[in-house]
Order: C-alpha cells, then sequence, then structure tokens
C-alpha cells in the first residue's frame, strides 16, 4: 500500500506544507506535484483530471512502510515516588465491552521491565506480576461502576474489587510479590506496553476510569470506605476532573506526577459521581471526573515527515495534490493553495467544506462489497475503502466497539475519503460522488467556463476568521457544508454582513456544531444532542463540549439555524436519488430574471451526475419559523420525490400536528435568493446534489446557465 497525509488542509503560497508516507513497497517510490481539476472516475462524466506542476520536491524517496496505532491510553512517570510497600492503588471503572481478550485498567512498570498489572480477562478482574497471576471469583457488569483497591505489601500484591453503588466488597484474591522487584518507574492506564520498554501499547481497556490514587497504608476493608485525604497519606492522586480541555491529568499529590493522555480518550463524560443535577460538566466538574478510553481512538499517527512541499510564492490559488507512485500504485494526497499574503486575488473564492470531510474521514458505509469492488475494477477508481483499513481511524458517524459514539476525528491521518476518484454509492443514474470528489464538479465547471476563483477552508475561517474572505465579491460553498464552528459561521456571517455575495450550492448545510482545539491540533469534536438526523447520540448529560465547553450538537439547538443565514436549512433526506425543480412566477419577475437568462425550460435539474438529477438526497427548504428572512424569494422548487424520502425528525413534535401530509409539503429544495440590505445577496440552492449536475451535456445546460449568469452578475 502507498498511503499518506499531510499536516494541515491547506497553505498560503509561500508557505510549507509537511508530508507524510508509508510504502510496503520495496522499491523507491516517486512523488510529484498535480493540480486538480476534476475527480469524478465515471467513464461518463467530466473525468479524471491532474496536470503536472514542475515542484522542487518532485523525485523519488525510499520505501518505509509505516503503521498506525489507535488506542488511547494514559502515562504518567513516578519519577521520585521511591518503592511501593505497605501501600495501597485505587481505581474506579466502568466497564463497557464484555470480550475474551485482556483490558487493561492499570500497570506498573518497574525500570528493568518487570510489570505488575491488573486487568480484565474474561469478564473478571486480574492481577498479575511476574508471571504469576490470579483472578477475582466475579464477573463485572457493564455500565456499573467499581472501585479497585490494590494493595503491596513487601511478600504480596492484594486485590479487592468494590460495587461504587452499595460499597460492598464483592470479591478479593493475592498474588505473591518477587523480593527484589525494584521501585516503580511508570503508571500506564487503560493499556500497557506490549513489550517491556517497546512504544507500543496493547490490551485497551474499553470503558471510563476516575481517580486513580496511591495512598499510605493497606485500605482493603471489607465494605467501600474514603481514605482520609488531610492526613498525609495522599502519595499521588490523579484528579481527572482537572484540566478537562487538555491532554493532561494532574496530580493533586505532594510531587505533582502529571501524566499525559494519548489518541484522545473522551473527556467532559459523567463519572461514578455523577448526580442528574448538572448537565454541564463546568457547573459540577466534580462529577465529571472520568475518562472514557477506547481500544479504536487515533489523534495522530505520528508518521515521520518524509518531504515537504515548499509552495512557491507565484502559484496560483486552487486544489493540487502530492502525486504518489510506485510499481503501477498511485495515491494523490489533495490540499489546498490560497494566494499569498498581499498578493492580488480572484474576484471570487470558493469554501471548501474541511470540517465535513473531516467529520466523515474514513466513513465505510455498509455498501463496500462485490458490486462496489466490480464497479471500481471497472472504472479504474480510487482502489482503496475504509473498511479495508480500520487502522486509520474512525468517522463521526461511527460508534466504539462499544456502542459509544465517535466524538473526535481527525486530520493527521490518511483520509481515504478525500481522495480524486473516490465513490461512496452505486449510483445507477451518475457517478455516486459525495464530499470532495464531487466538490471538484465545481471546479471542473470553473475551468470549462474560464472563471477565475481561489479556494479557502472551512479550517481558515476558524483559525483567521473573515479575514479570510476580505476583497472577494462573491463566495460560492461547495456541496455539503454540513459542519462548522462558531467561529467559521462568524466568518461567513460576517462577510455576508459586510456586504459580500454568498452562494450556498448545497444541501444540509451549518447543520451540525463543532469545535476545534489548540491542545488537539488537527481534531474536531462532535457532541450528538437530542435532535437531528444521526447515527448515535451522546449519552445524558454530556452535551458540551470538551475542547470549548460549549453545548454541542444542532445549530438549530444553539439558536443559530441555517435558515437566519442562507434563507433554507434542512427540511428532508432520502436514497442517493434525485429529482428535479419546478420554476415559479418569481423566477421571471424583473428583479431576478437575469438569473434565468438564456433558460427558456420550467423544469430545470432533470439530469445529472448525482443520482441523474439537481435536486436529491438531503434537501432544504425555507421556514419563516426557523428564521427565514421576510424578503427571501423562491425561484424554483423541487417536486416528484420518492416515497422514500423523509422528513428531518427536528421538525416533528407532533405527529397529530406534523401530520403526514404536512411532512410531505416539507419534502422539497427551494431554490432562493435573499437580497441583503447592502445590495448584495444570498442565493440557495437547497440541494446536495446541484453541482452534480453541472457537467451534464459537456456543462452546456440550465443549472449550468443558472450559475454562470449569478456568478458572472458579481464579476
Amino acid at each position: 500500500m502507498l498511503i499518506g497525509y499531510t499536516d494541515r488542509y491547506s497553505a498560503r503560497a509561500g508557505e510549507t506544507l509537511e508530508v507524510k508516507i508509508s510504502s510496503s513497497f520495496r522499491t523507491d517510490y516517486r512523488a510529484d506535484l498535480v493540480r486538480l481539476y476534476s475527480a469524478d472516475p465515471n467513464p461518463q462524466g467530466p473525468g479524471m483530471d491532474a496536470r503536472p506542476i514542475p515542484a522542487a520536491f518532485e523525485g523519488n524517496y525510499r520505501s518505509v512502510e509505516k503503521s498506525a496505532r489507535p488506542g488511547s491510553y494514559a502515562l504518567i512517570a513516578l519519577a521520585g515516588l521511591g518503592d511501593i510497600r505497605d501501600d495501597t492503588i485505587s481505581i474506579r471503572f466502568q466497564p463497557r465491552l464484555d470480550e475474551d481478550r485482556s483490558q487493561t485498567l492499570l500497570a506498573l512498570r518497574t525500570a528493568d521491565g518487570r510489570v505488575l498489572c491488573v486487568s480484565i480477562e474474561v469478564g473478571s478482574p486480574t492481577v498479575g506480576f511476574d508471571g504469576t497471576s490470579a483472578s477475582l471469583a466475579c464477573r463485572l457488569e457493564l455500565g456499573i461502576w467499581y472501585e479497585l483497591r490494590l494493595g503491596l505489601t513487601a511478600s504480596d500484591v492484594r486485590l479487592a474489587c468494590y460495587a461504587v453503588i452499595t460499597g460492598e466488597r464483592i470479591a478479593h484474591v493475592s498474588v505473591a510479590r518477587p523480593d527484589e522487584d525494584g521501585a516503580f518507574a511508570e503508571l500506564s492506564l487503560a493499556a500497557r506496553r506490549r513489550e517491556n520498554d517497546a512504544p507500543v501499547m496493547a490490551h485497551f481497556f474499553n470503558g471510563r476510569l476516575e481517580n486513580p490514587a496511591i495512598t499510605r497504608g493497606l485500605h482493603l476493608p471489607d465494605a467501600l470506605a474514603p481514605v482520609a485525604a488531610d492526613d498525609g497519606s495522599i502519595l499521588a492522586s490523579w484528579d481527572f476532573a482537572l484540566d478537562i480541555p487538555t491532554d493532561r491529568i494532574r496530580d493533586r499529590g505532594p510531587r505533582s506526577l502529571d501524566g499525559k493522555l494519548h489518541n484522545l480518550p473522551a473527556r467532559a463524560v459523567r463519572g461514578s459521581r455523577w448526580t442528574g443535577t448538572e448537565m454541564c460538566w463546568q457547573h459540577a466538574p466534580d462529577e465529571y471526573a472520568a475518562i472514557h478510553f477506547h481500544e479504536d481512538d487515533l489523534h495522530d499517527c505520528g508518521w515521520e515527515t518524509d518531504f515537504r512541499v515548499d509552495i512557491p510564492l507565484d502559484l496560483e490559488s486552487g486544489v493540487y495534490g502530492v502525486r504518489l507512485s510506485c510499481e503501477g500504485t498511485q495515491d494523490i494526497i489533495p490540499f489546498f493553495v490560497r494566494p499569498a499574503c498581499g498578493a492580488k486575488i480572484a474576484k471570487a473564492a470558493i469554501l471548501f467544506s474541511t470540517l465535513t470531510y473531516q467529520a466523515y474521514c474514513n466513513y465505510p458505509r455498509t455498501n463496500y462489497g462485490p458490486a462496489y469492488v466490480a464497479r471500481r475494477d471497472a472504472w479504474g477508481s480510487y482502489p482503496h475503502h475504509p473498511a479495508q483499513y480500520p487502522e486509520f481511524g474512525r468517522s463521526l458517524y461511527d460508534v466504539h466497539p462499544d456502542d459509544s459514539g465517535v466524538m473526535f476525528s481527525s486530520a493527521l491521518r490518511p483520509q481515504l475519503l478525500m481522495r480524486p476518484g473516490f465513490f461512496a454509492y452505486l449510483d445507477d443514474k451518475g457517478s455516486g460522488l459525495r464530499h470532495f470528489s464531487a466538490d471538484m464538479h465545481l471546479i471542473a465547471w470553473c475551468a470549462a467556463k474560464g472563471i477565475e476563483v481561489d479556494v479557502v477552508t472551512d479550517h481558515d475561517l476558524d483559525a483567521e476568521g473573515v479575514a479570510v474572505l476580505a476583497g472577494y465579491d462573491l463566495v460560492l460553498t461547495v456541496s455539503h457544508p454540513e459542519y462548522h464552528t462558531g467561529r467559521s459561521l462568524d466568518a461567513i456571517g460576517d462577510f455576508i454582513e459586510g456586504g459580500g455575495n454568498f452562494g450556498y450550492l448545497g444541501g444540509n448545510g451549518f447543520f451540525w456544531r463543532v469545535a476545534t482545539s489548540e491542545a488537539f491540533p488537527g481534531a474536531i469534536e462532535i457532541r450528538r444532542g437530542e435532535s437531528g438526523v444521526r447515527m448515535w447520540q451522546a449519552e445524558t448529560g454530556e452535551f458540551y463540549h470538551a475542547f470549548d465547553g460549549q453545548y454541542g450538537g444542532l445549530w438549530l439547538k444553539n439558536d443559530r439555524p441555517p435558515q437566519a443565514l442562507v434563507g433554507v436549512g434542512m427540511s428532508a433526506h432520502g436514497p442517493f436519488d434525485a429529482s428535479f425543480y419546478r420554476r415559479t412566477a418569481a423566477s421571471r419577475a424583473p428583479a431576478f430574471a437575469w438569473l434565468f437568462d438564456g433558460i427558456e425550460e420550467e423544469i430545470i435539474g432533470d439530469f445529472g451526475f448525482s443520482g441523474g438529477g439537481a435536486a436529491g438526497f438531503e434537501l432544504d427548504c425555507i421556514d419563516p419559523s426557523l428564521g427565514t428572512p421576510a424578503e427571501t424569494v423562491v425561484l424554483a422548487s423541487s417536486e416528484a420525490h420518492s416515497s422514500e424520502y423523509n422528513c428531518v425528525p427536528e421538525k416533528i413534535w407532533n405527529p397529530d400536528v406534523h401530520t403526514r401530509e404536512w411532512q410531505a409539503q416539507q419534502i422539497r429544495a427551494d431554490l432562493c435568493i435573499v437580497p441583503q440590505k447592502a445590495g448584495n445577496f444570498v442565493f440557495s440552492t437547497g440541494s446536495i446534489m446541484f453541482c452534480g449536475s453541472l457537467p451534464a451535456n459537456g456543462f452546456d445546460n440550465s443549472i449550468s446557465r443558472l450559475l454562470e449568469n449569478l456568478v458572472r452578475r458579481c464579476l
């Protein structure tokens, strides 16, 4: 396999990107630079178009195979703690996954590599030391909080397990302790080293841990009782309620033996002391003093940089890729180039939905199988599918092995969906493209029409705000700008309010709230709340982000509905097929007739490479009750969608009020324009599949003409 990733999605001309590659081949691979214009593998479509560009990094590189190492854990150096004898180690835990393999709760390692481990083995707590082990005579129940006490004497190690809710000691056992085992140098939580000092961790725990501590004396009573914290007995006590937005776990003990989390386990989750009286972790941090670990968490693959892309100052803004090739295998890693600081910019910019790309990153879907492989081979499309490579991490649409939702997604790993030629669906009427490959239809259209545009990304808006859009007369989105941070939404709103024209060319946009963090570069977080079409839901009391402490879920539930920003918001969803728009009388009014200049048809968009039409899959319509401005004008609406389409759940409060007839009226895409006070406008298509119609008939069609009229009006 030949695969890689860059250290970020975009850079300005004059800046540098780092590229990290893994190659399983024995021969050298070659790397060069290409500019991407089209990414559709369908032989009937606009095709794949990657044009070589001379670059300083172009050349051959030695193949080195690298691995991803998923699984979250904590490491704590125990420097200065000394020998642990006649002392007690305690930790609370909540198991979430019952499986036959070993799950580590904690492991203590000596400087010479001896390991004292407490783990769950076939459902039972087990203590092992220097080759000797013993299991408690009990079987743990999933979702129940327990406390383990580990008493270390000069001759043995004693393990007791308590049920937190009752305080009952449910089992205890002991194993012999070697005479000369030495002082412990390291404590690991939720995993242990595979082989002594090896950096590879293994035997991951799936569940929650809380408040590990080391105290003087043996504290293994018949019933659970707290250890007094004010008598000097605390040697170390790690309080997970502190520094929740970071990867630091702080020790309240006298030596400040702080530890570090790896691979982004979930914080701001309910602990054993949660009472249900507070739903926000910032209001009662002691009730959220737990960390949820998973065997498949992944923040950063941590691959070494193989080479750098020094972007020339005069390189045009656009979509580019690092192309890799070796023994007939090829991979292209896309990235976006913004204009250099102070350079001349185009009059229009395309805003690429990198936050959404990251949310869906490596989503395996369920359609990978013989039919998918047959089409992939027939088309010669991108050869890899996320279902084949779970080690590259999960998407925000997946659940972990313990069925908890995946709340974090990172860009610091290979992103298989964000590849030219990747198709998502077996589309009998088109190409089945989603996200990046589908969005390249807009770049191909610009090239075909000779329209000069710059490119920017969601991440740029989140980092720099509206300044990223300064000087542009028009900003266009791509097909699916679903995920946004507060800062990226602010930037779009400020651009419109400042007189900029904005074209929303997709559907299901500005829907879910995500957060970014300086503490975790490249990562985003989501808490899926009590509404919205979703694959999982955050647990009760866990709707607030750990990264920024803000309430998560739908932007609608954060009082920032998309209807107030762009006139329309998601109203319906269905299968990957599409219908058409029918024009309204308003589309022929003098104030808006310019948009339809050269278009005589009453029905537009009954064709395309996404489901066979311009209006489908996920649909947005106006809704004055949710903030659609009164001056919004609907120019066309879709109709004739299949019976498999449904109204979104957040709109259905009461089936007696929101009847099936009412719901049927919501199943439409409204193509509309929202005039602004400064004379600018917002234009929205209400459909995720709109851009898929642009390439039809060699870019000569009613949807193409409509968009060209819009763009040229602004230029």
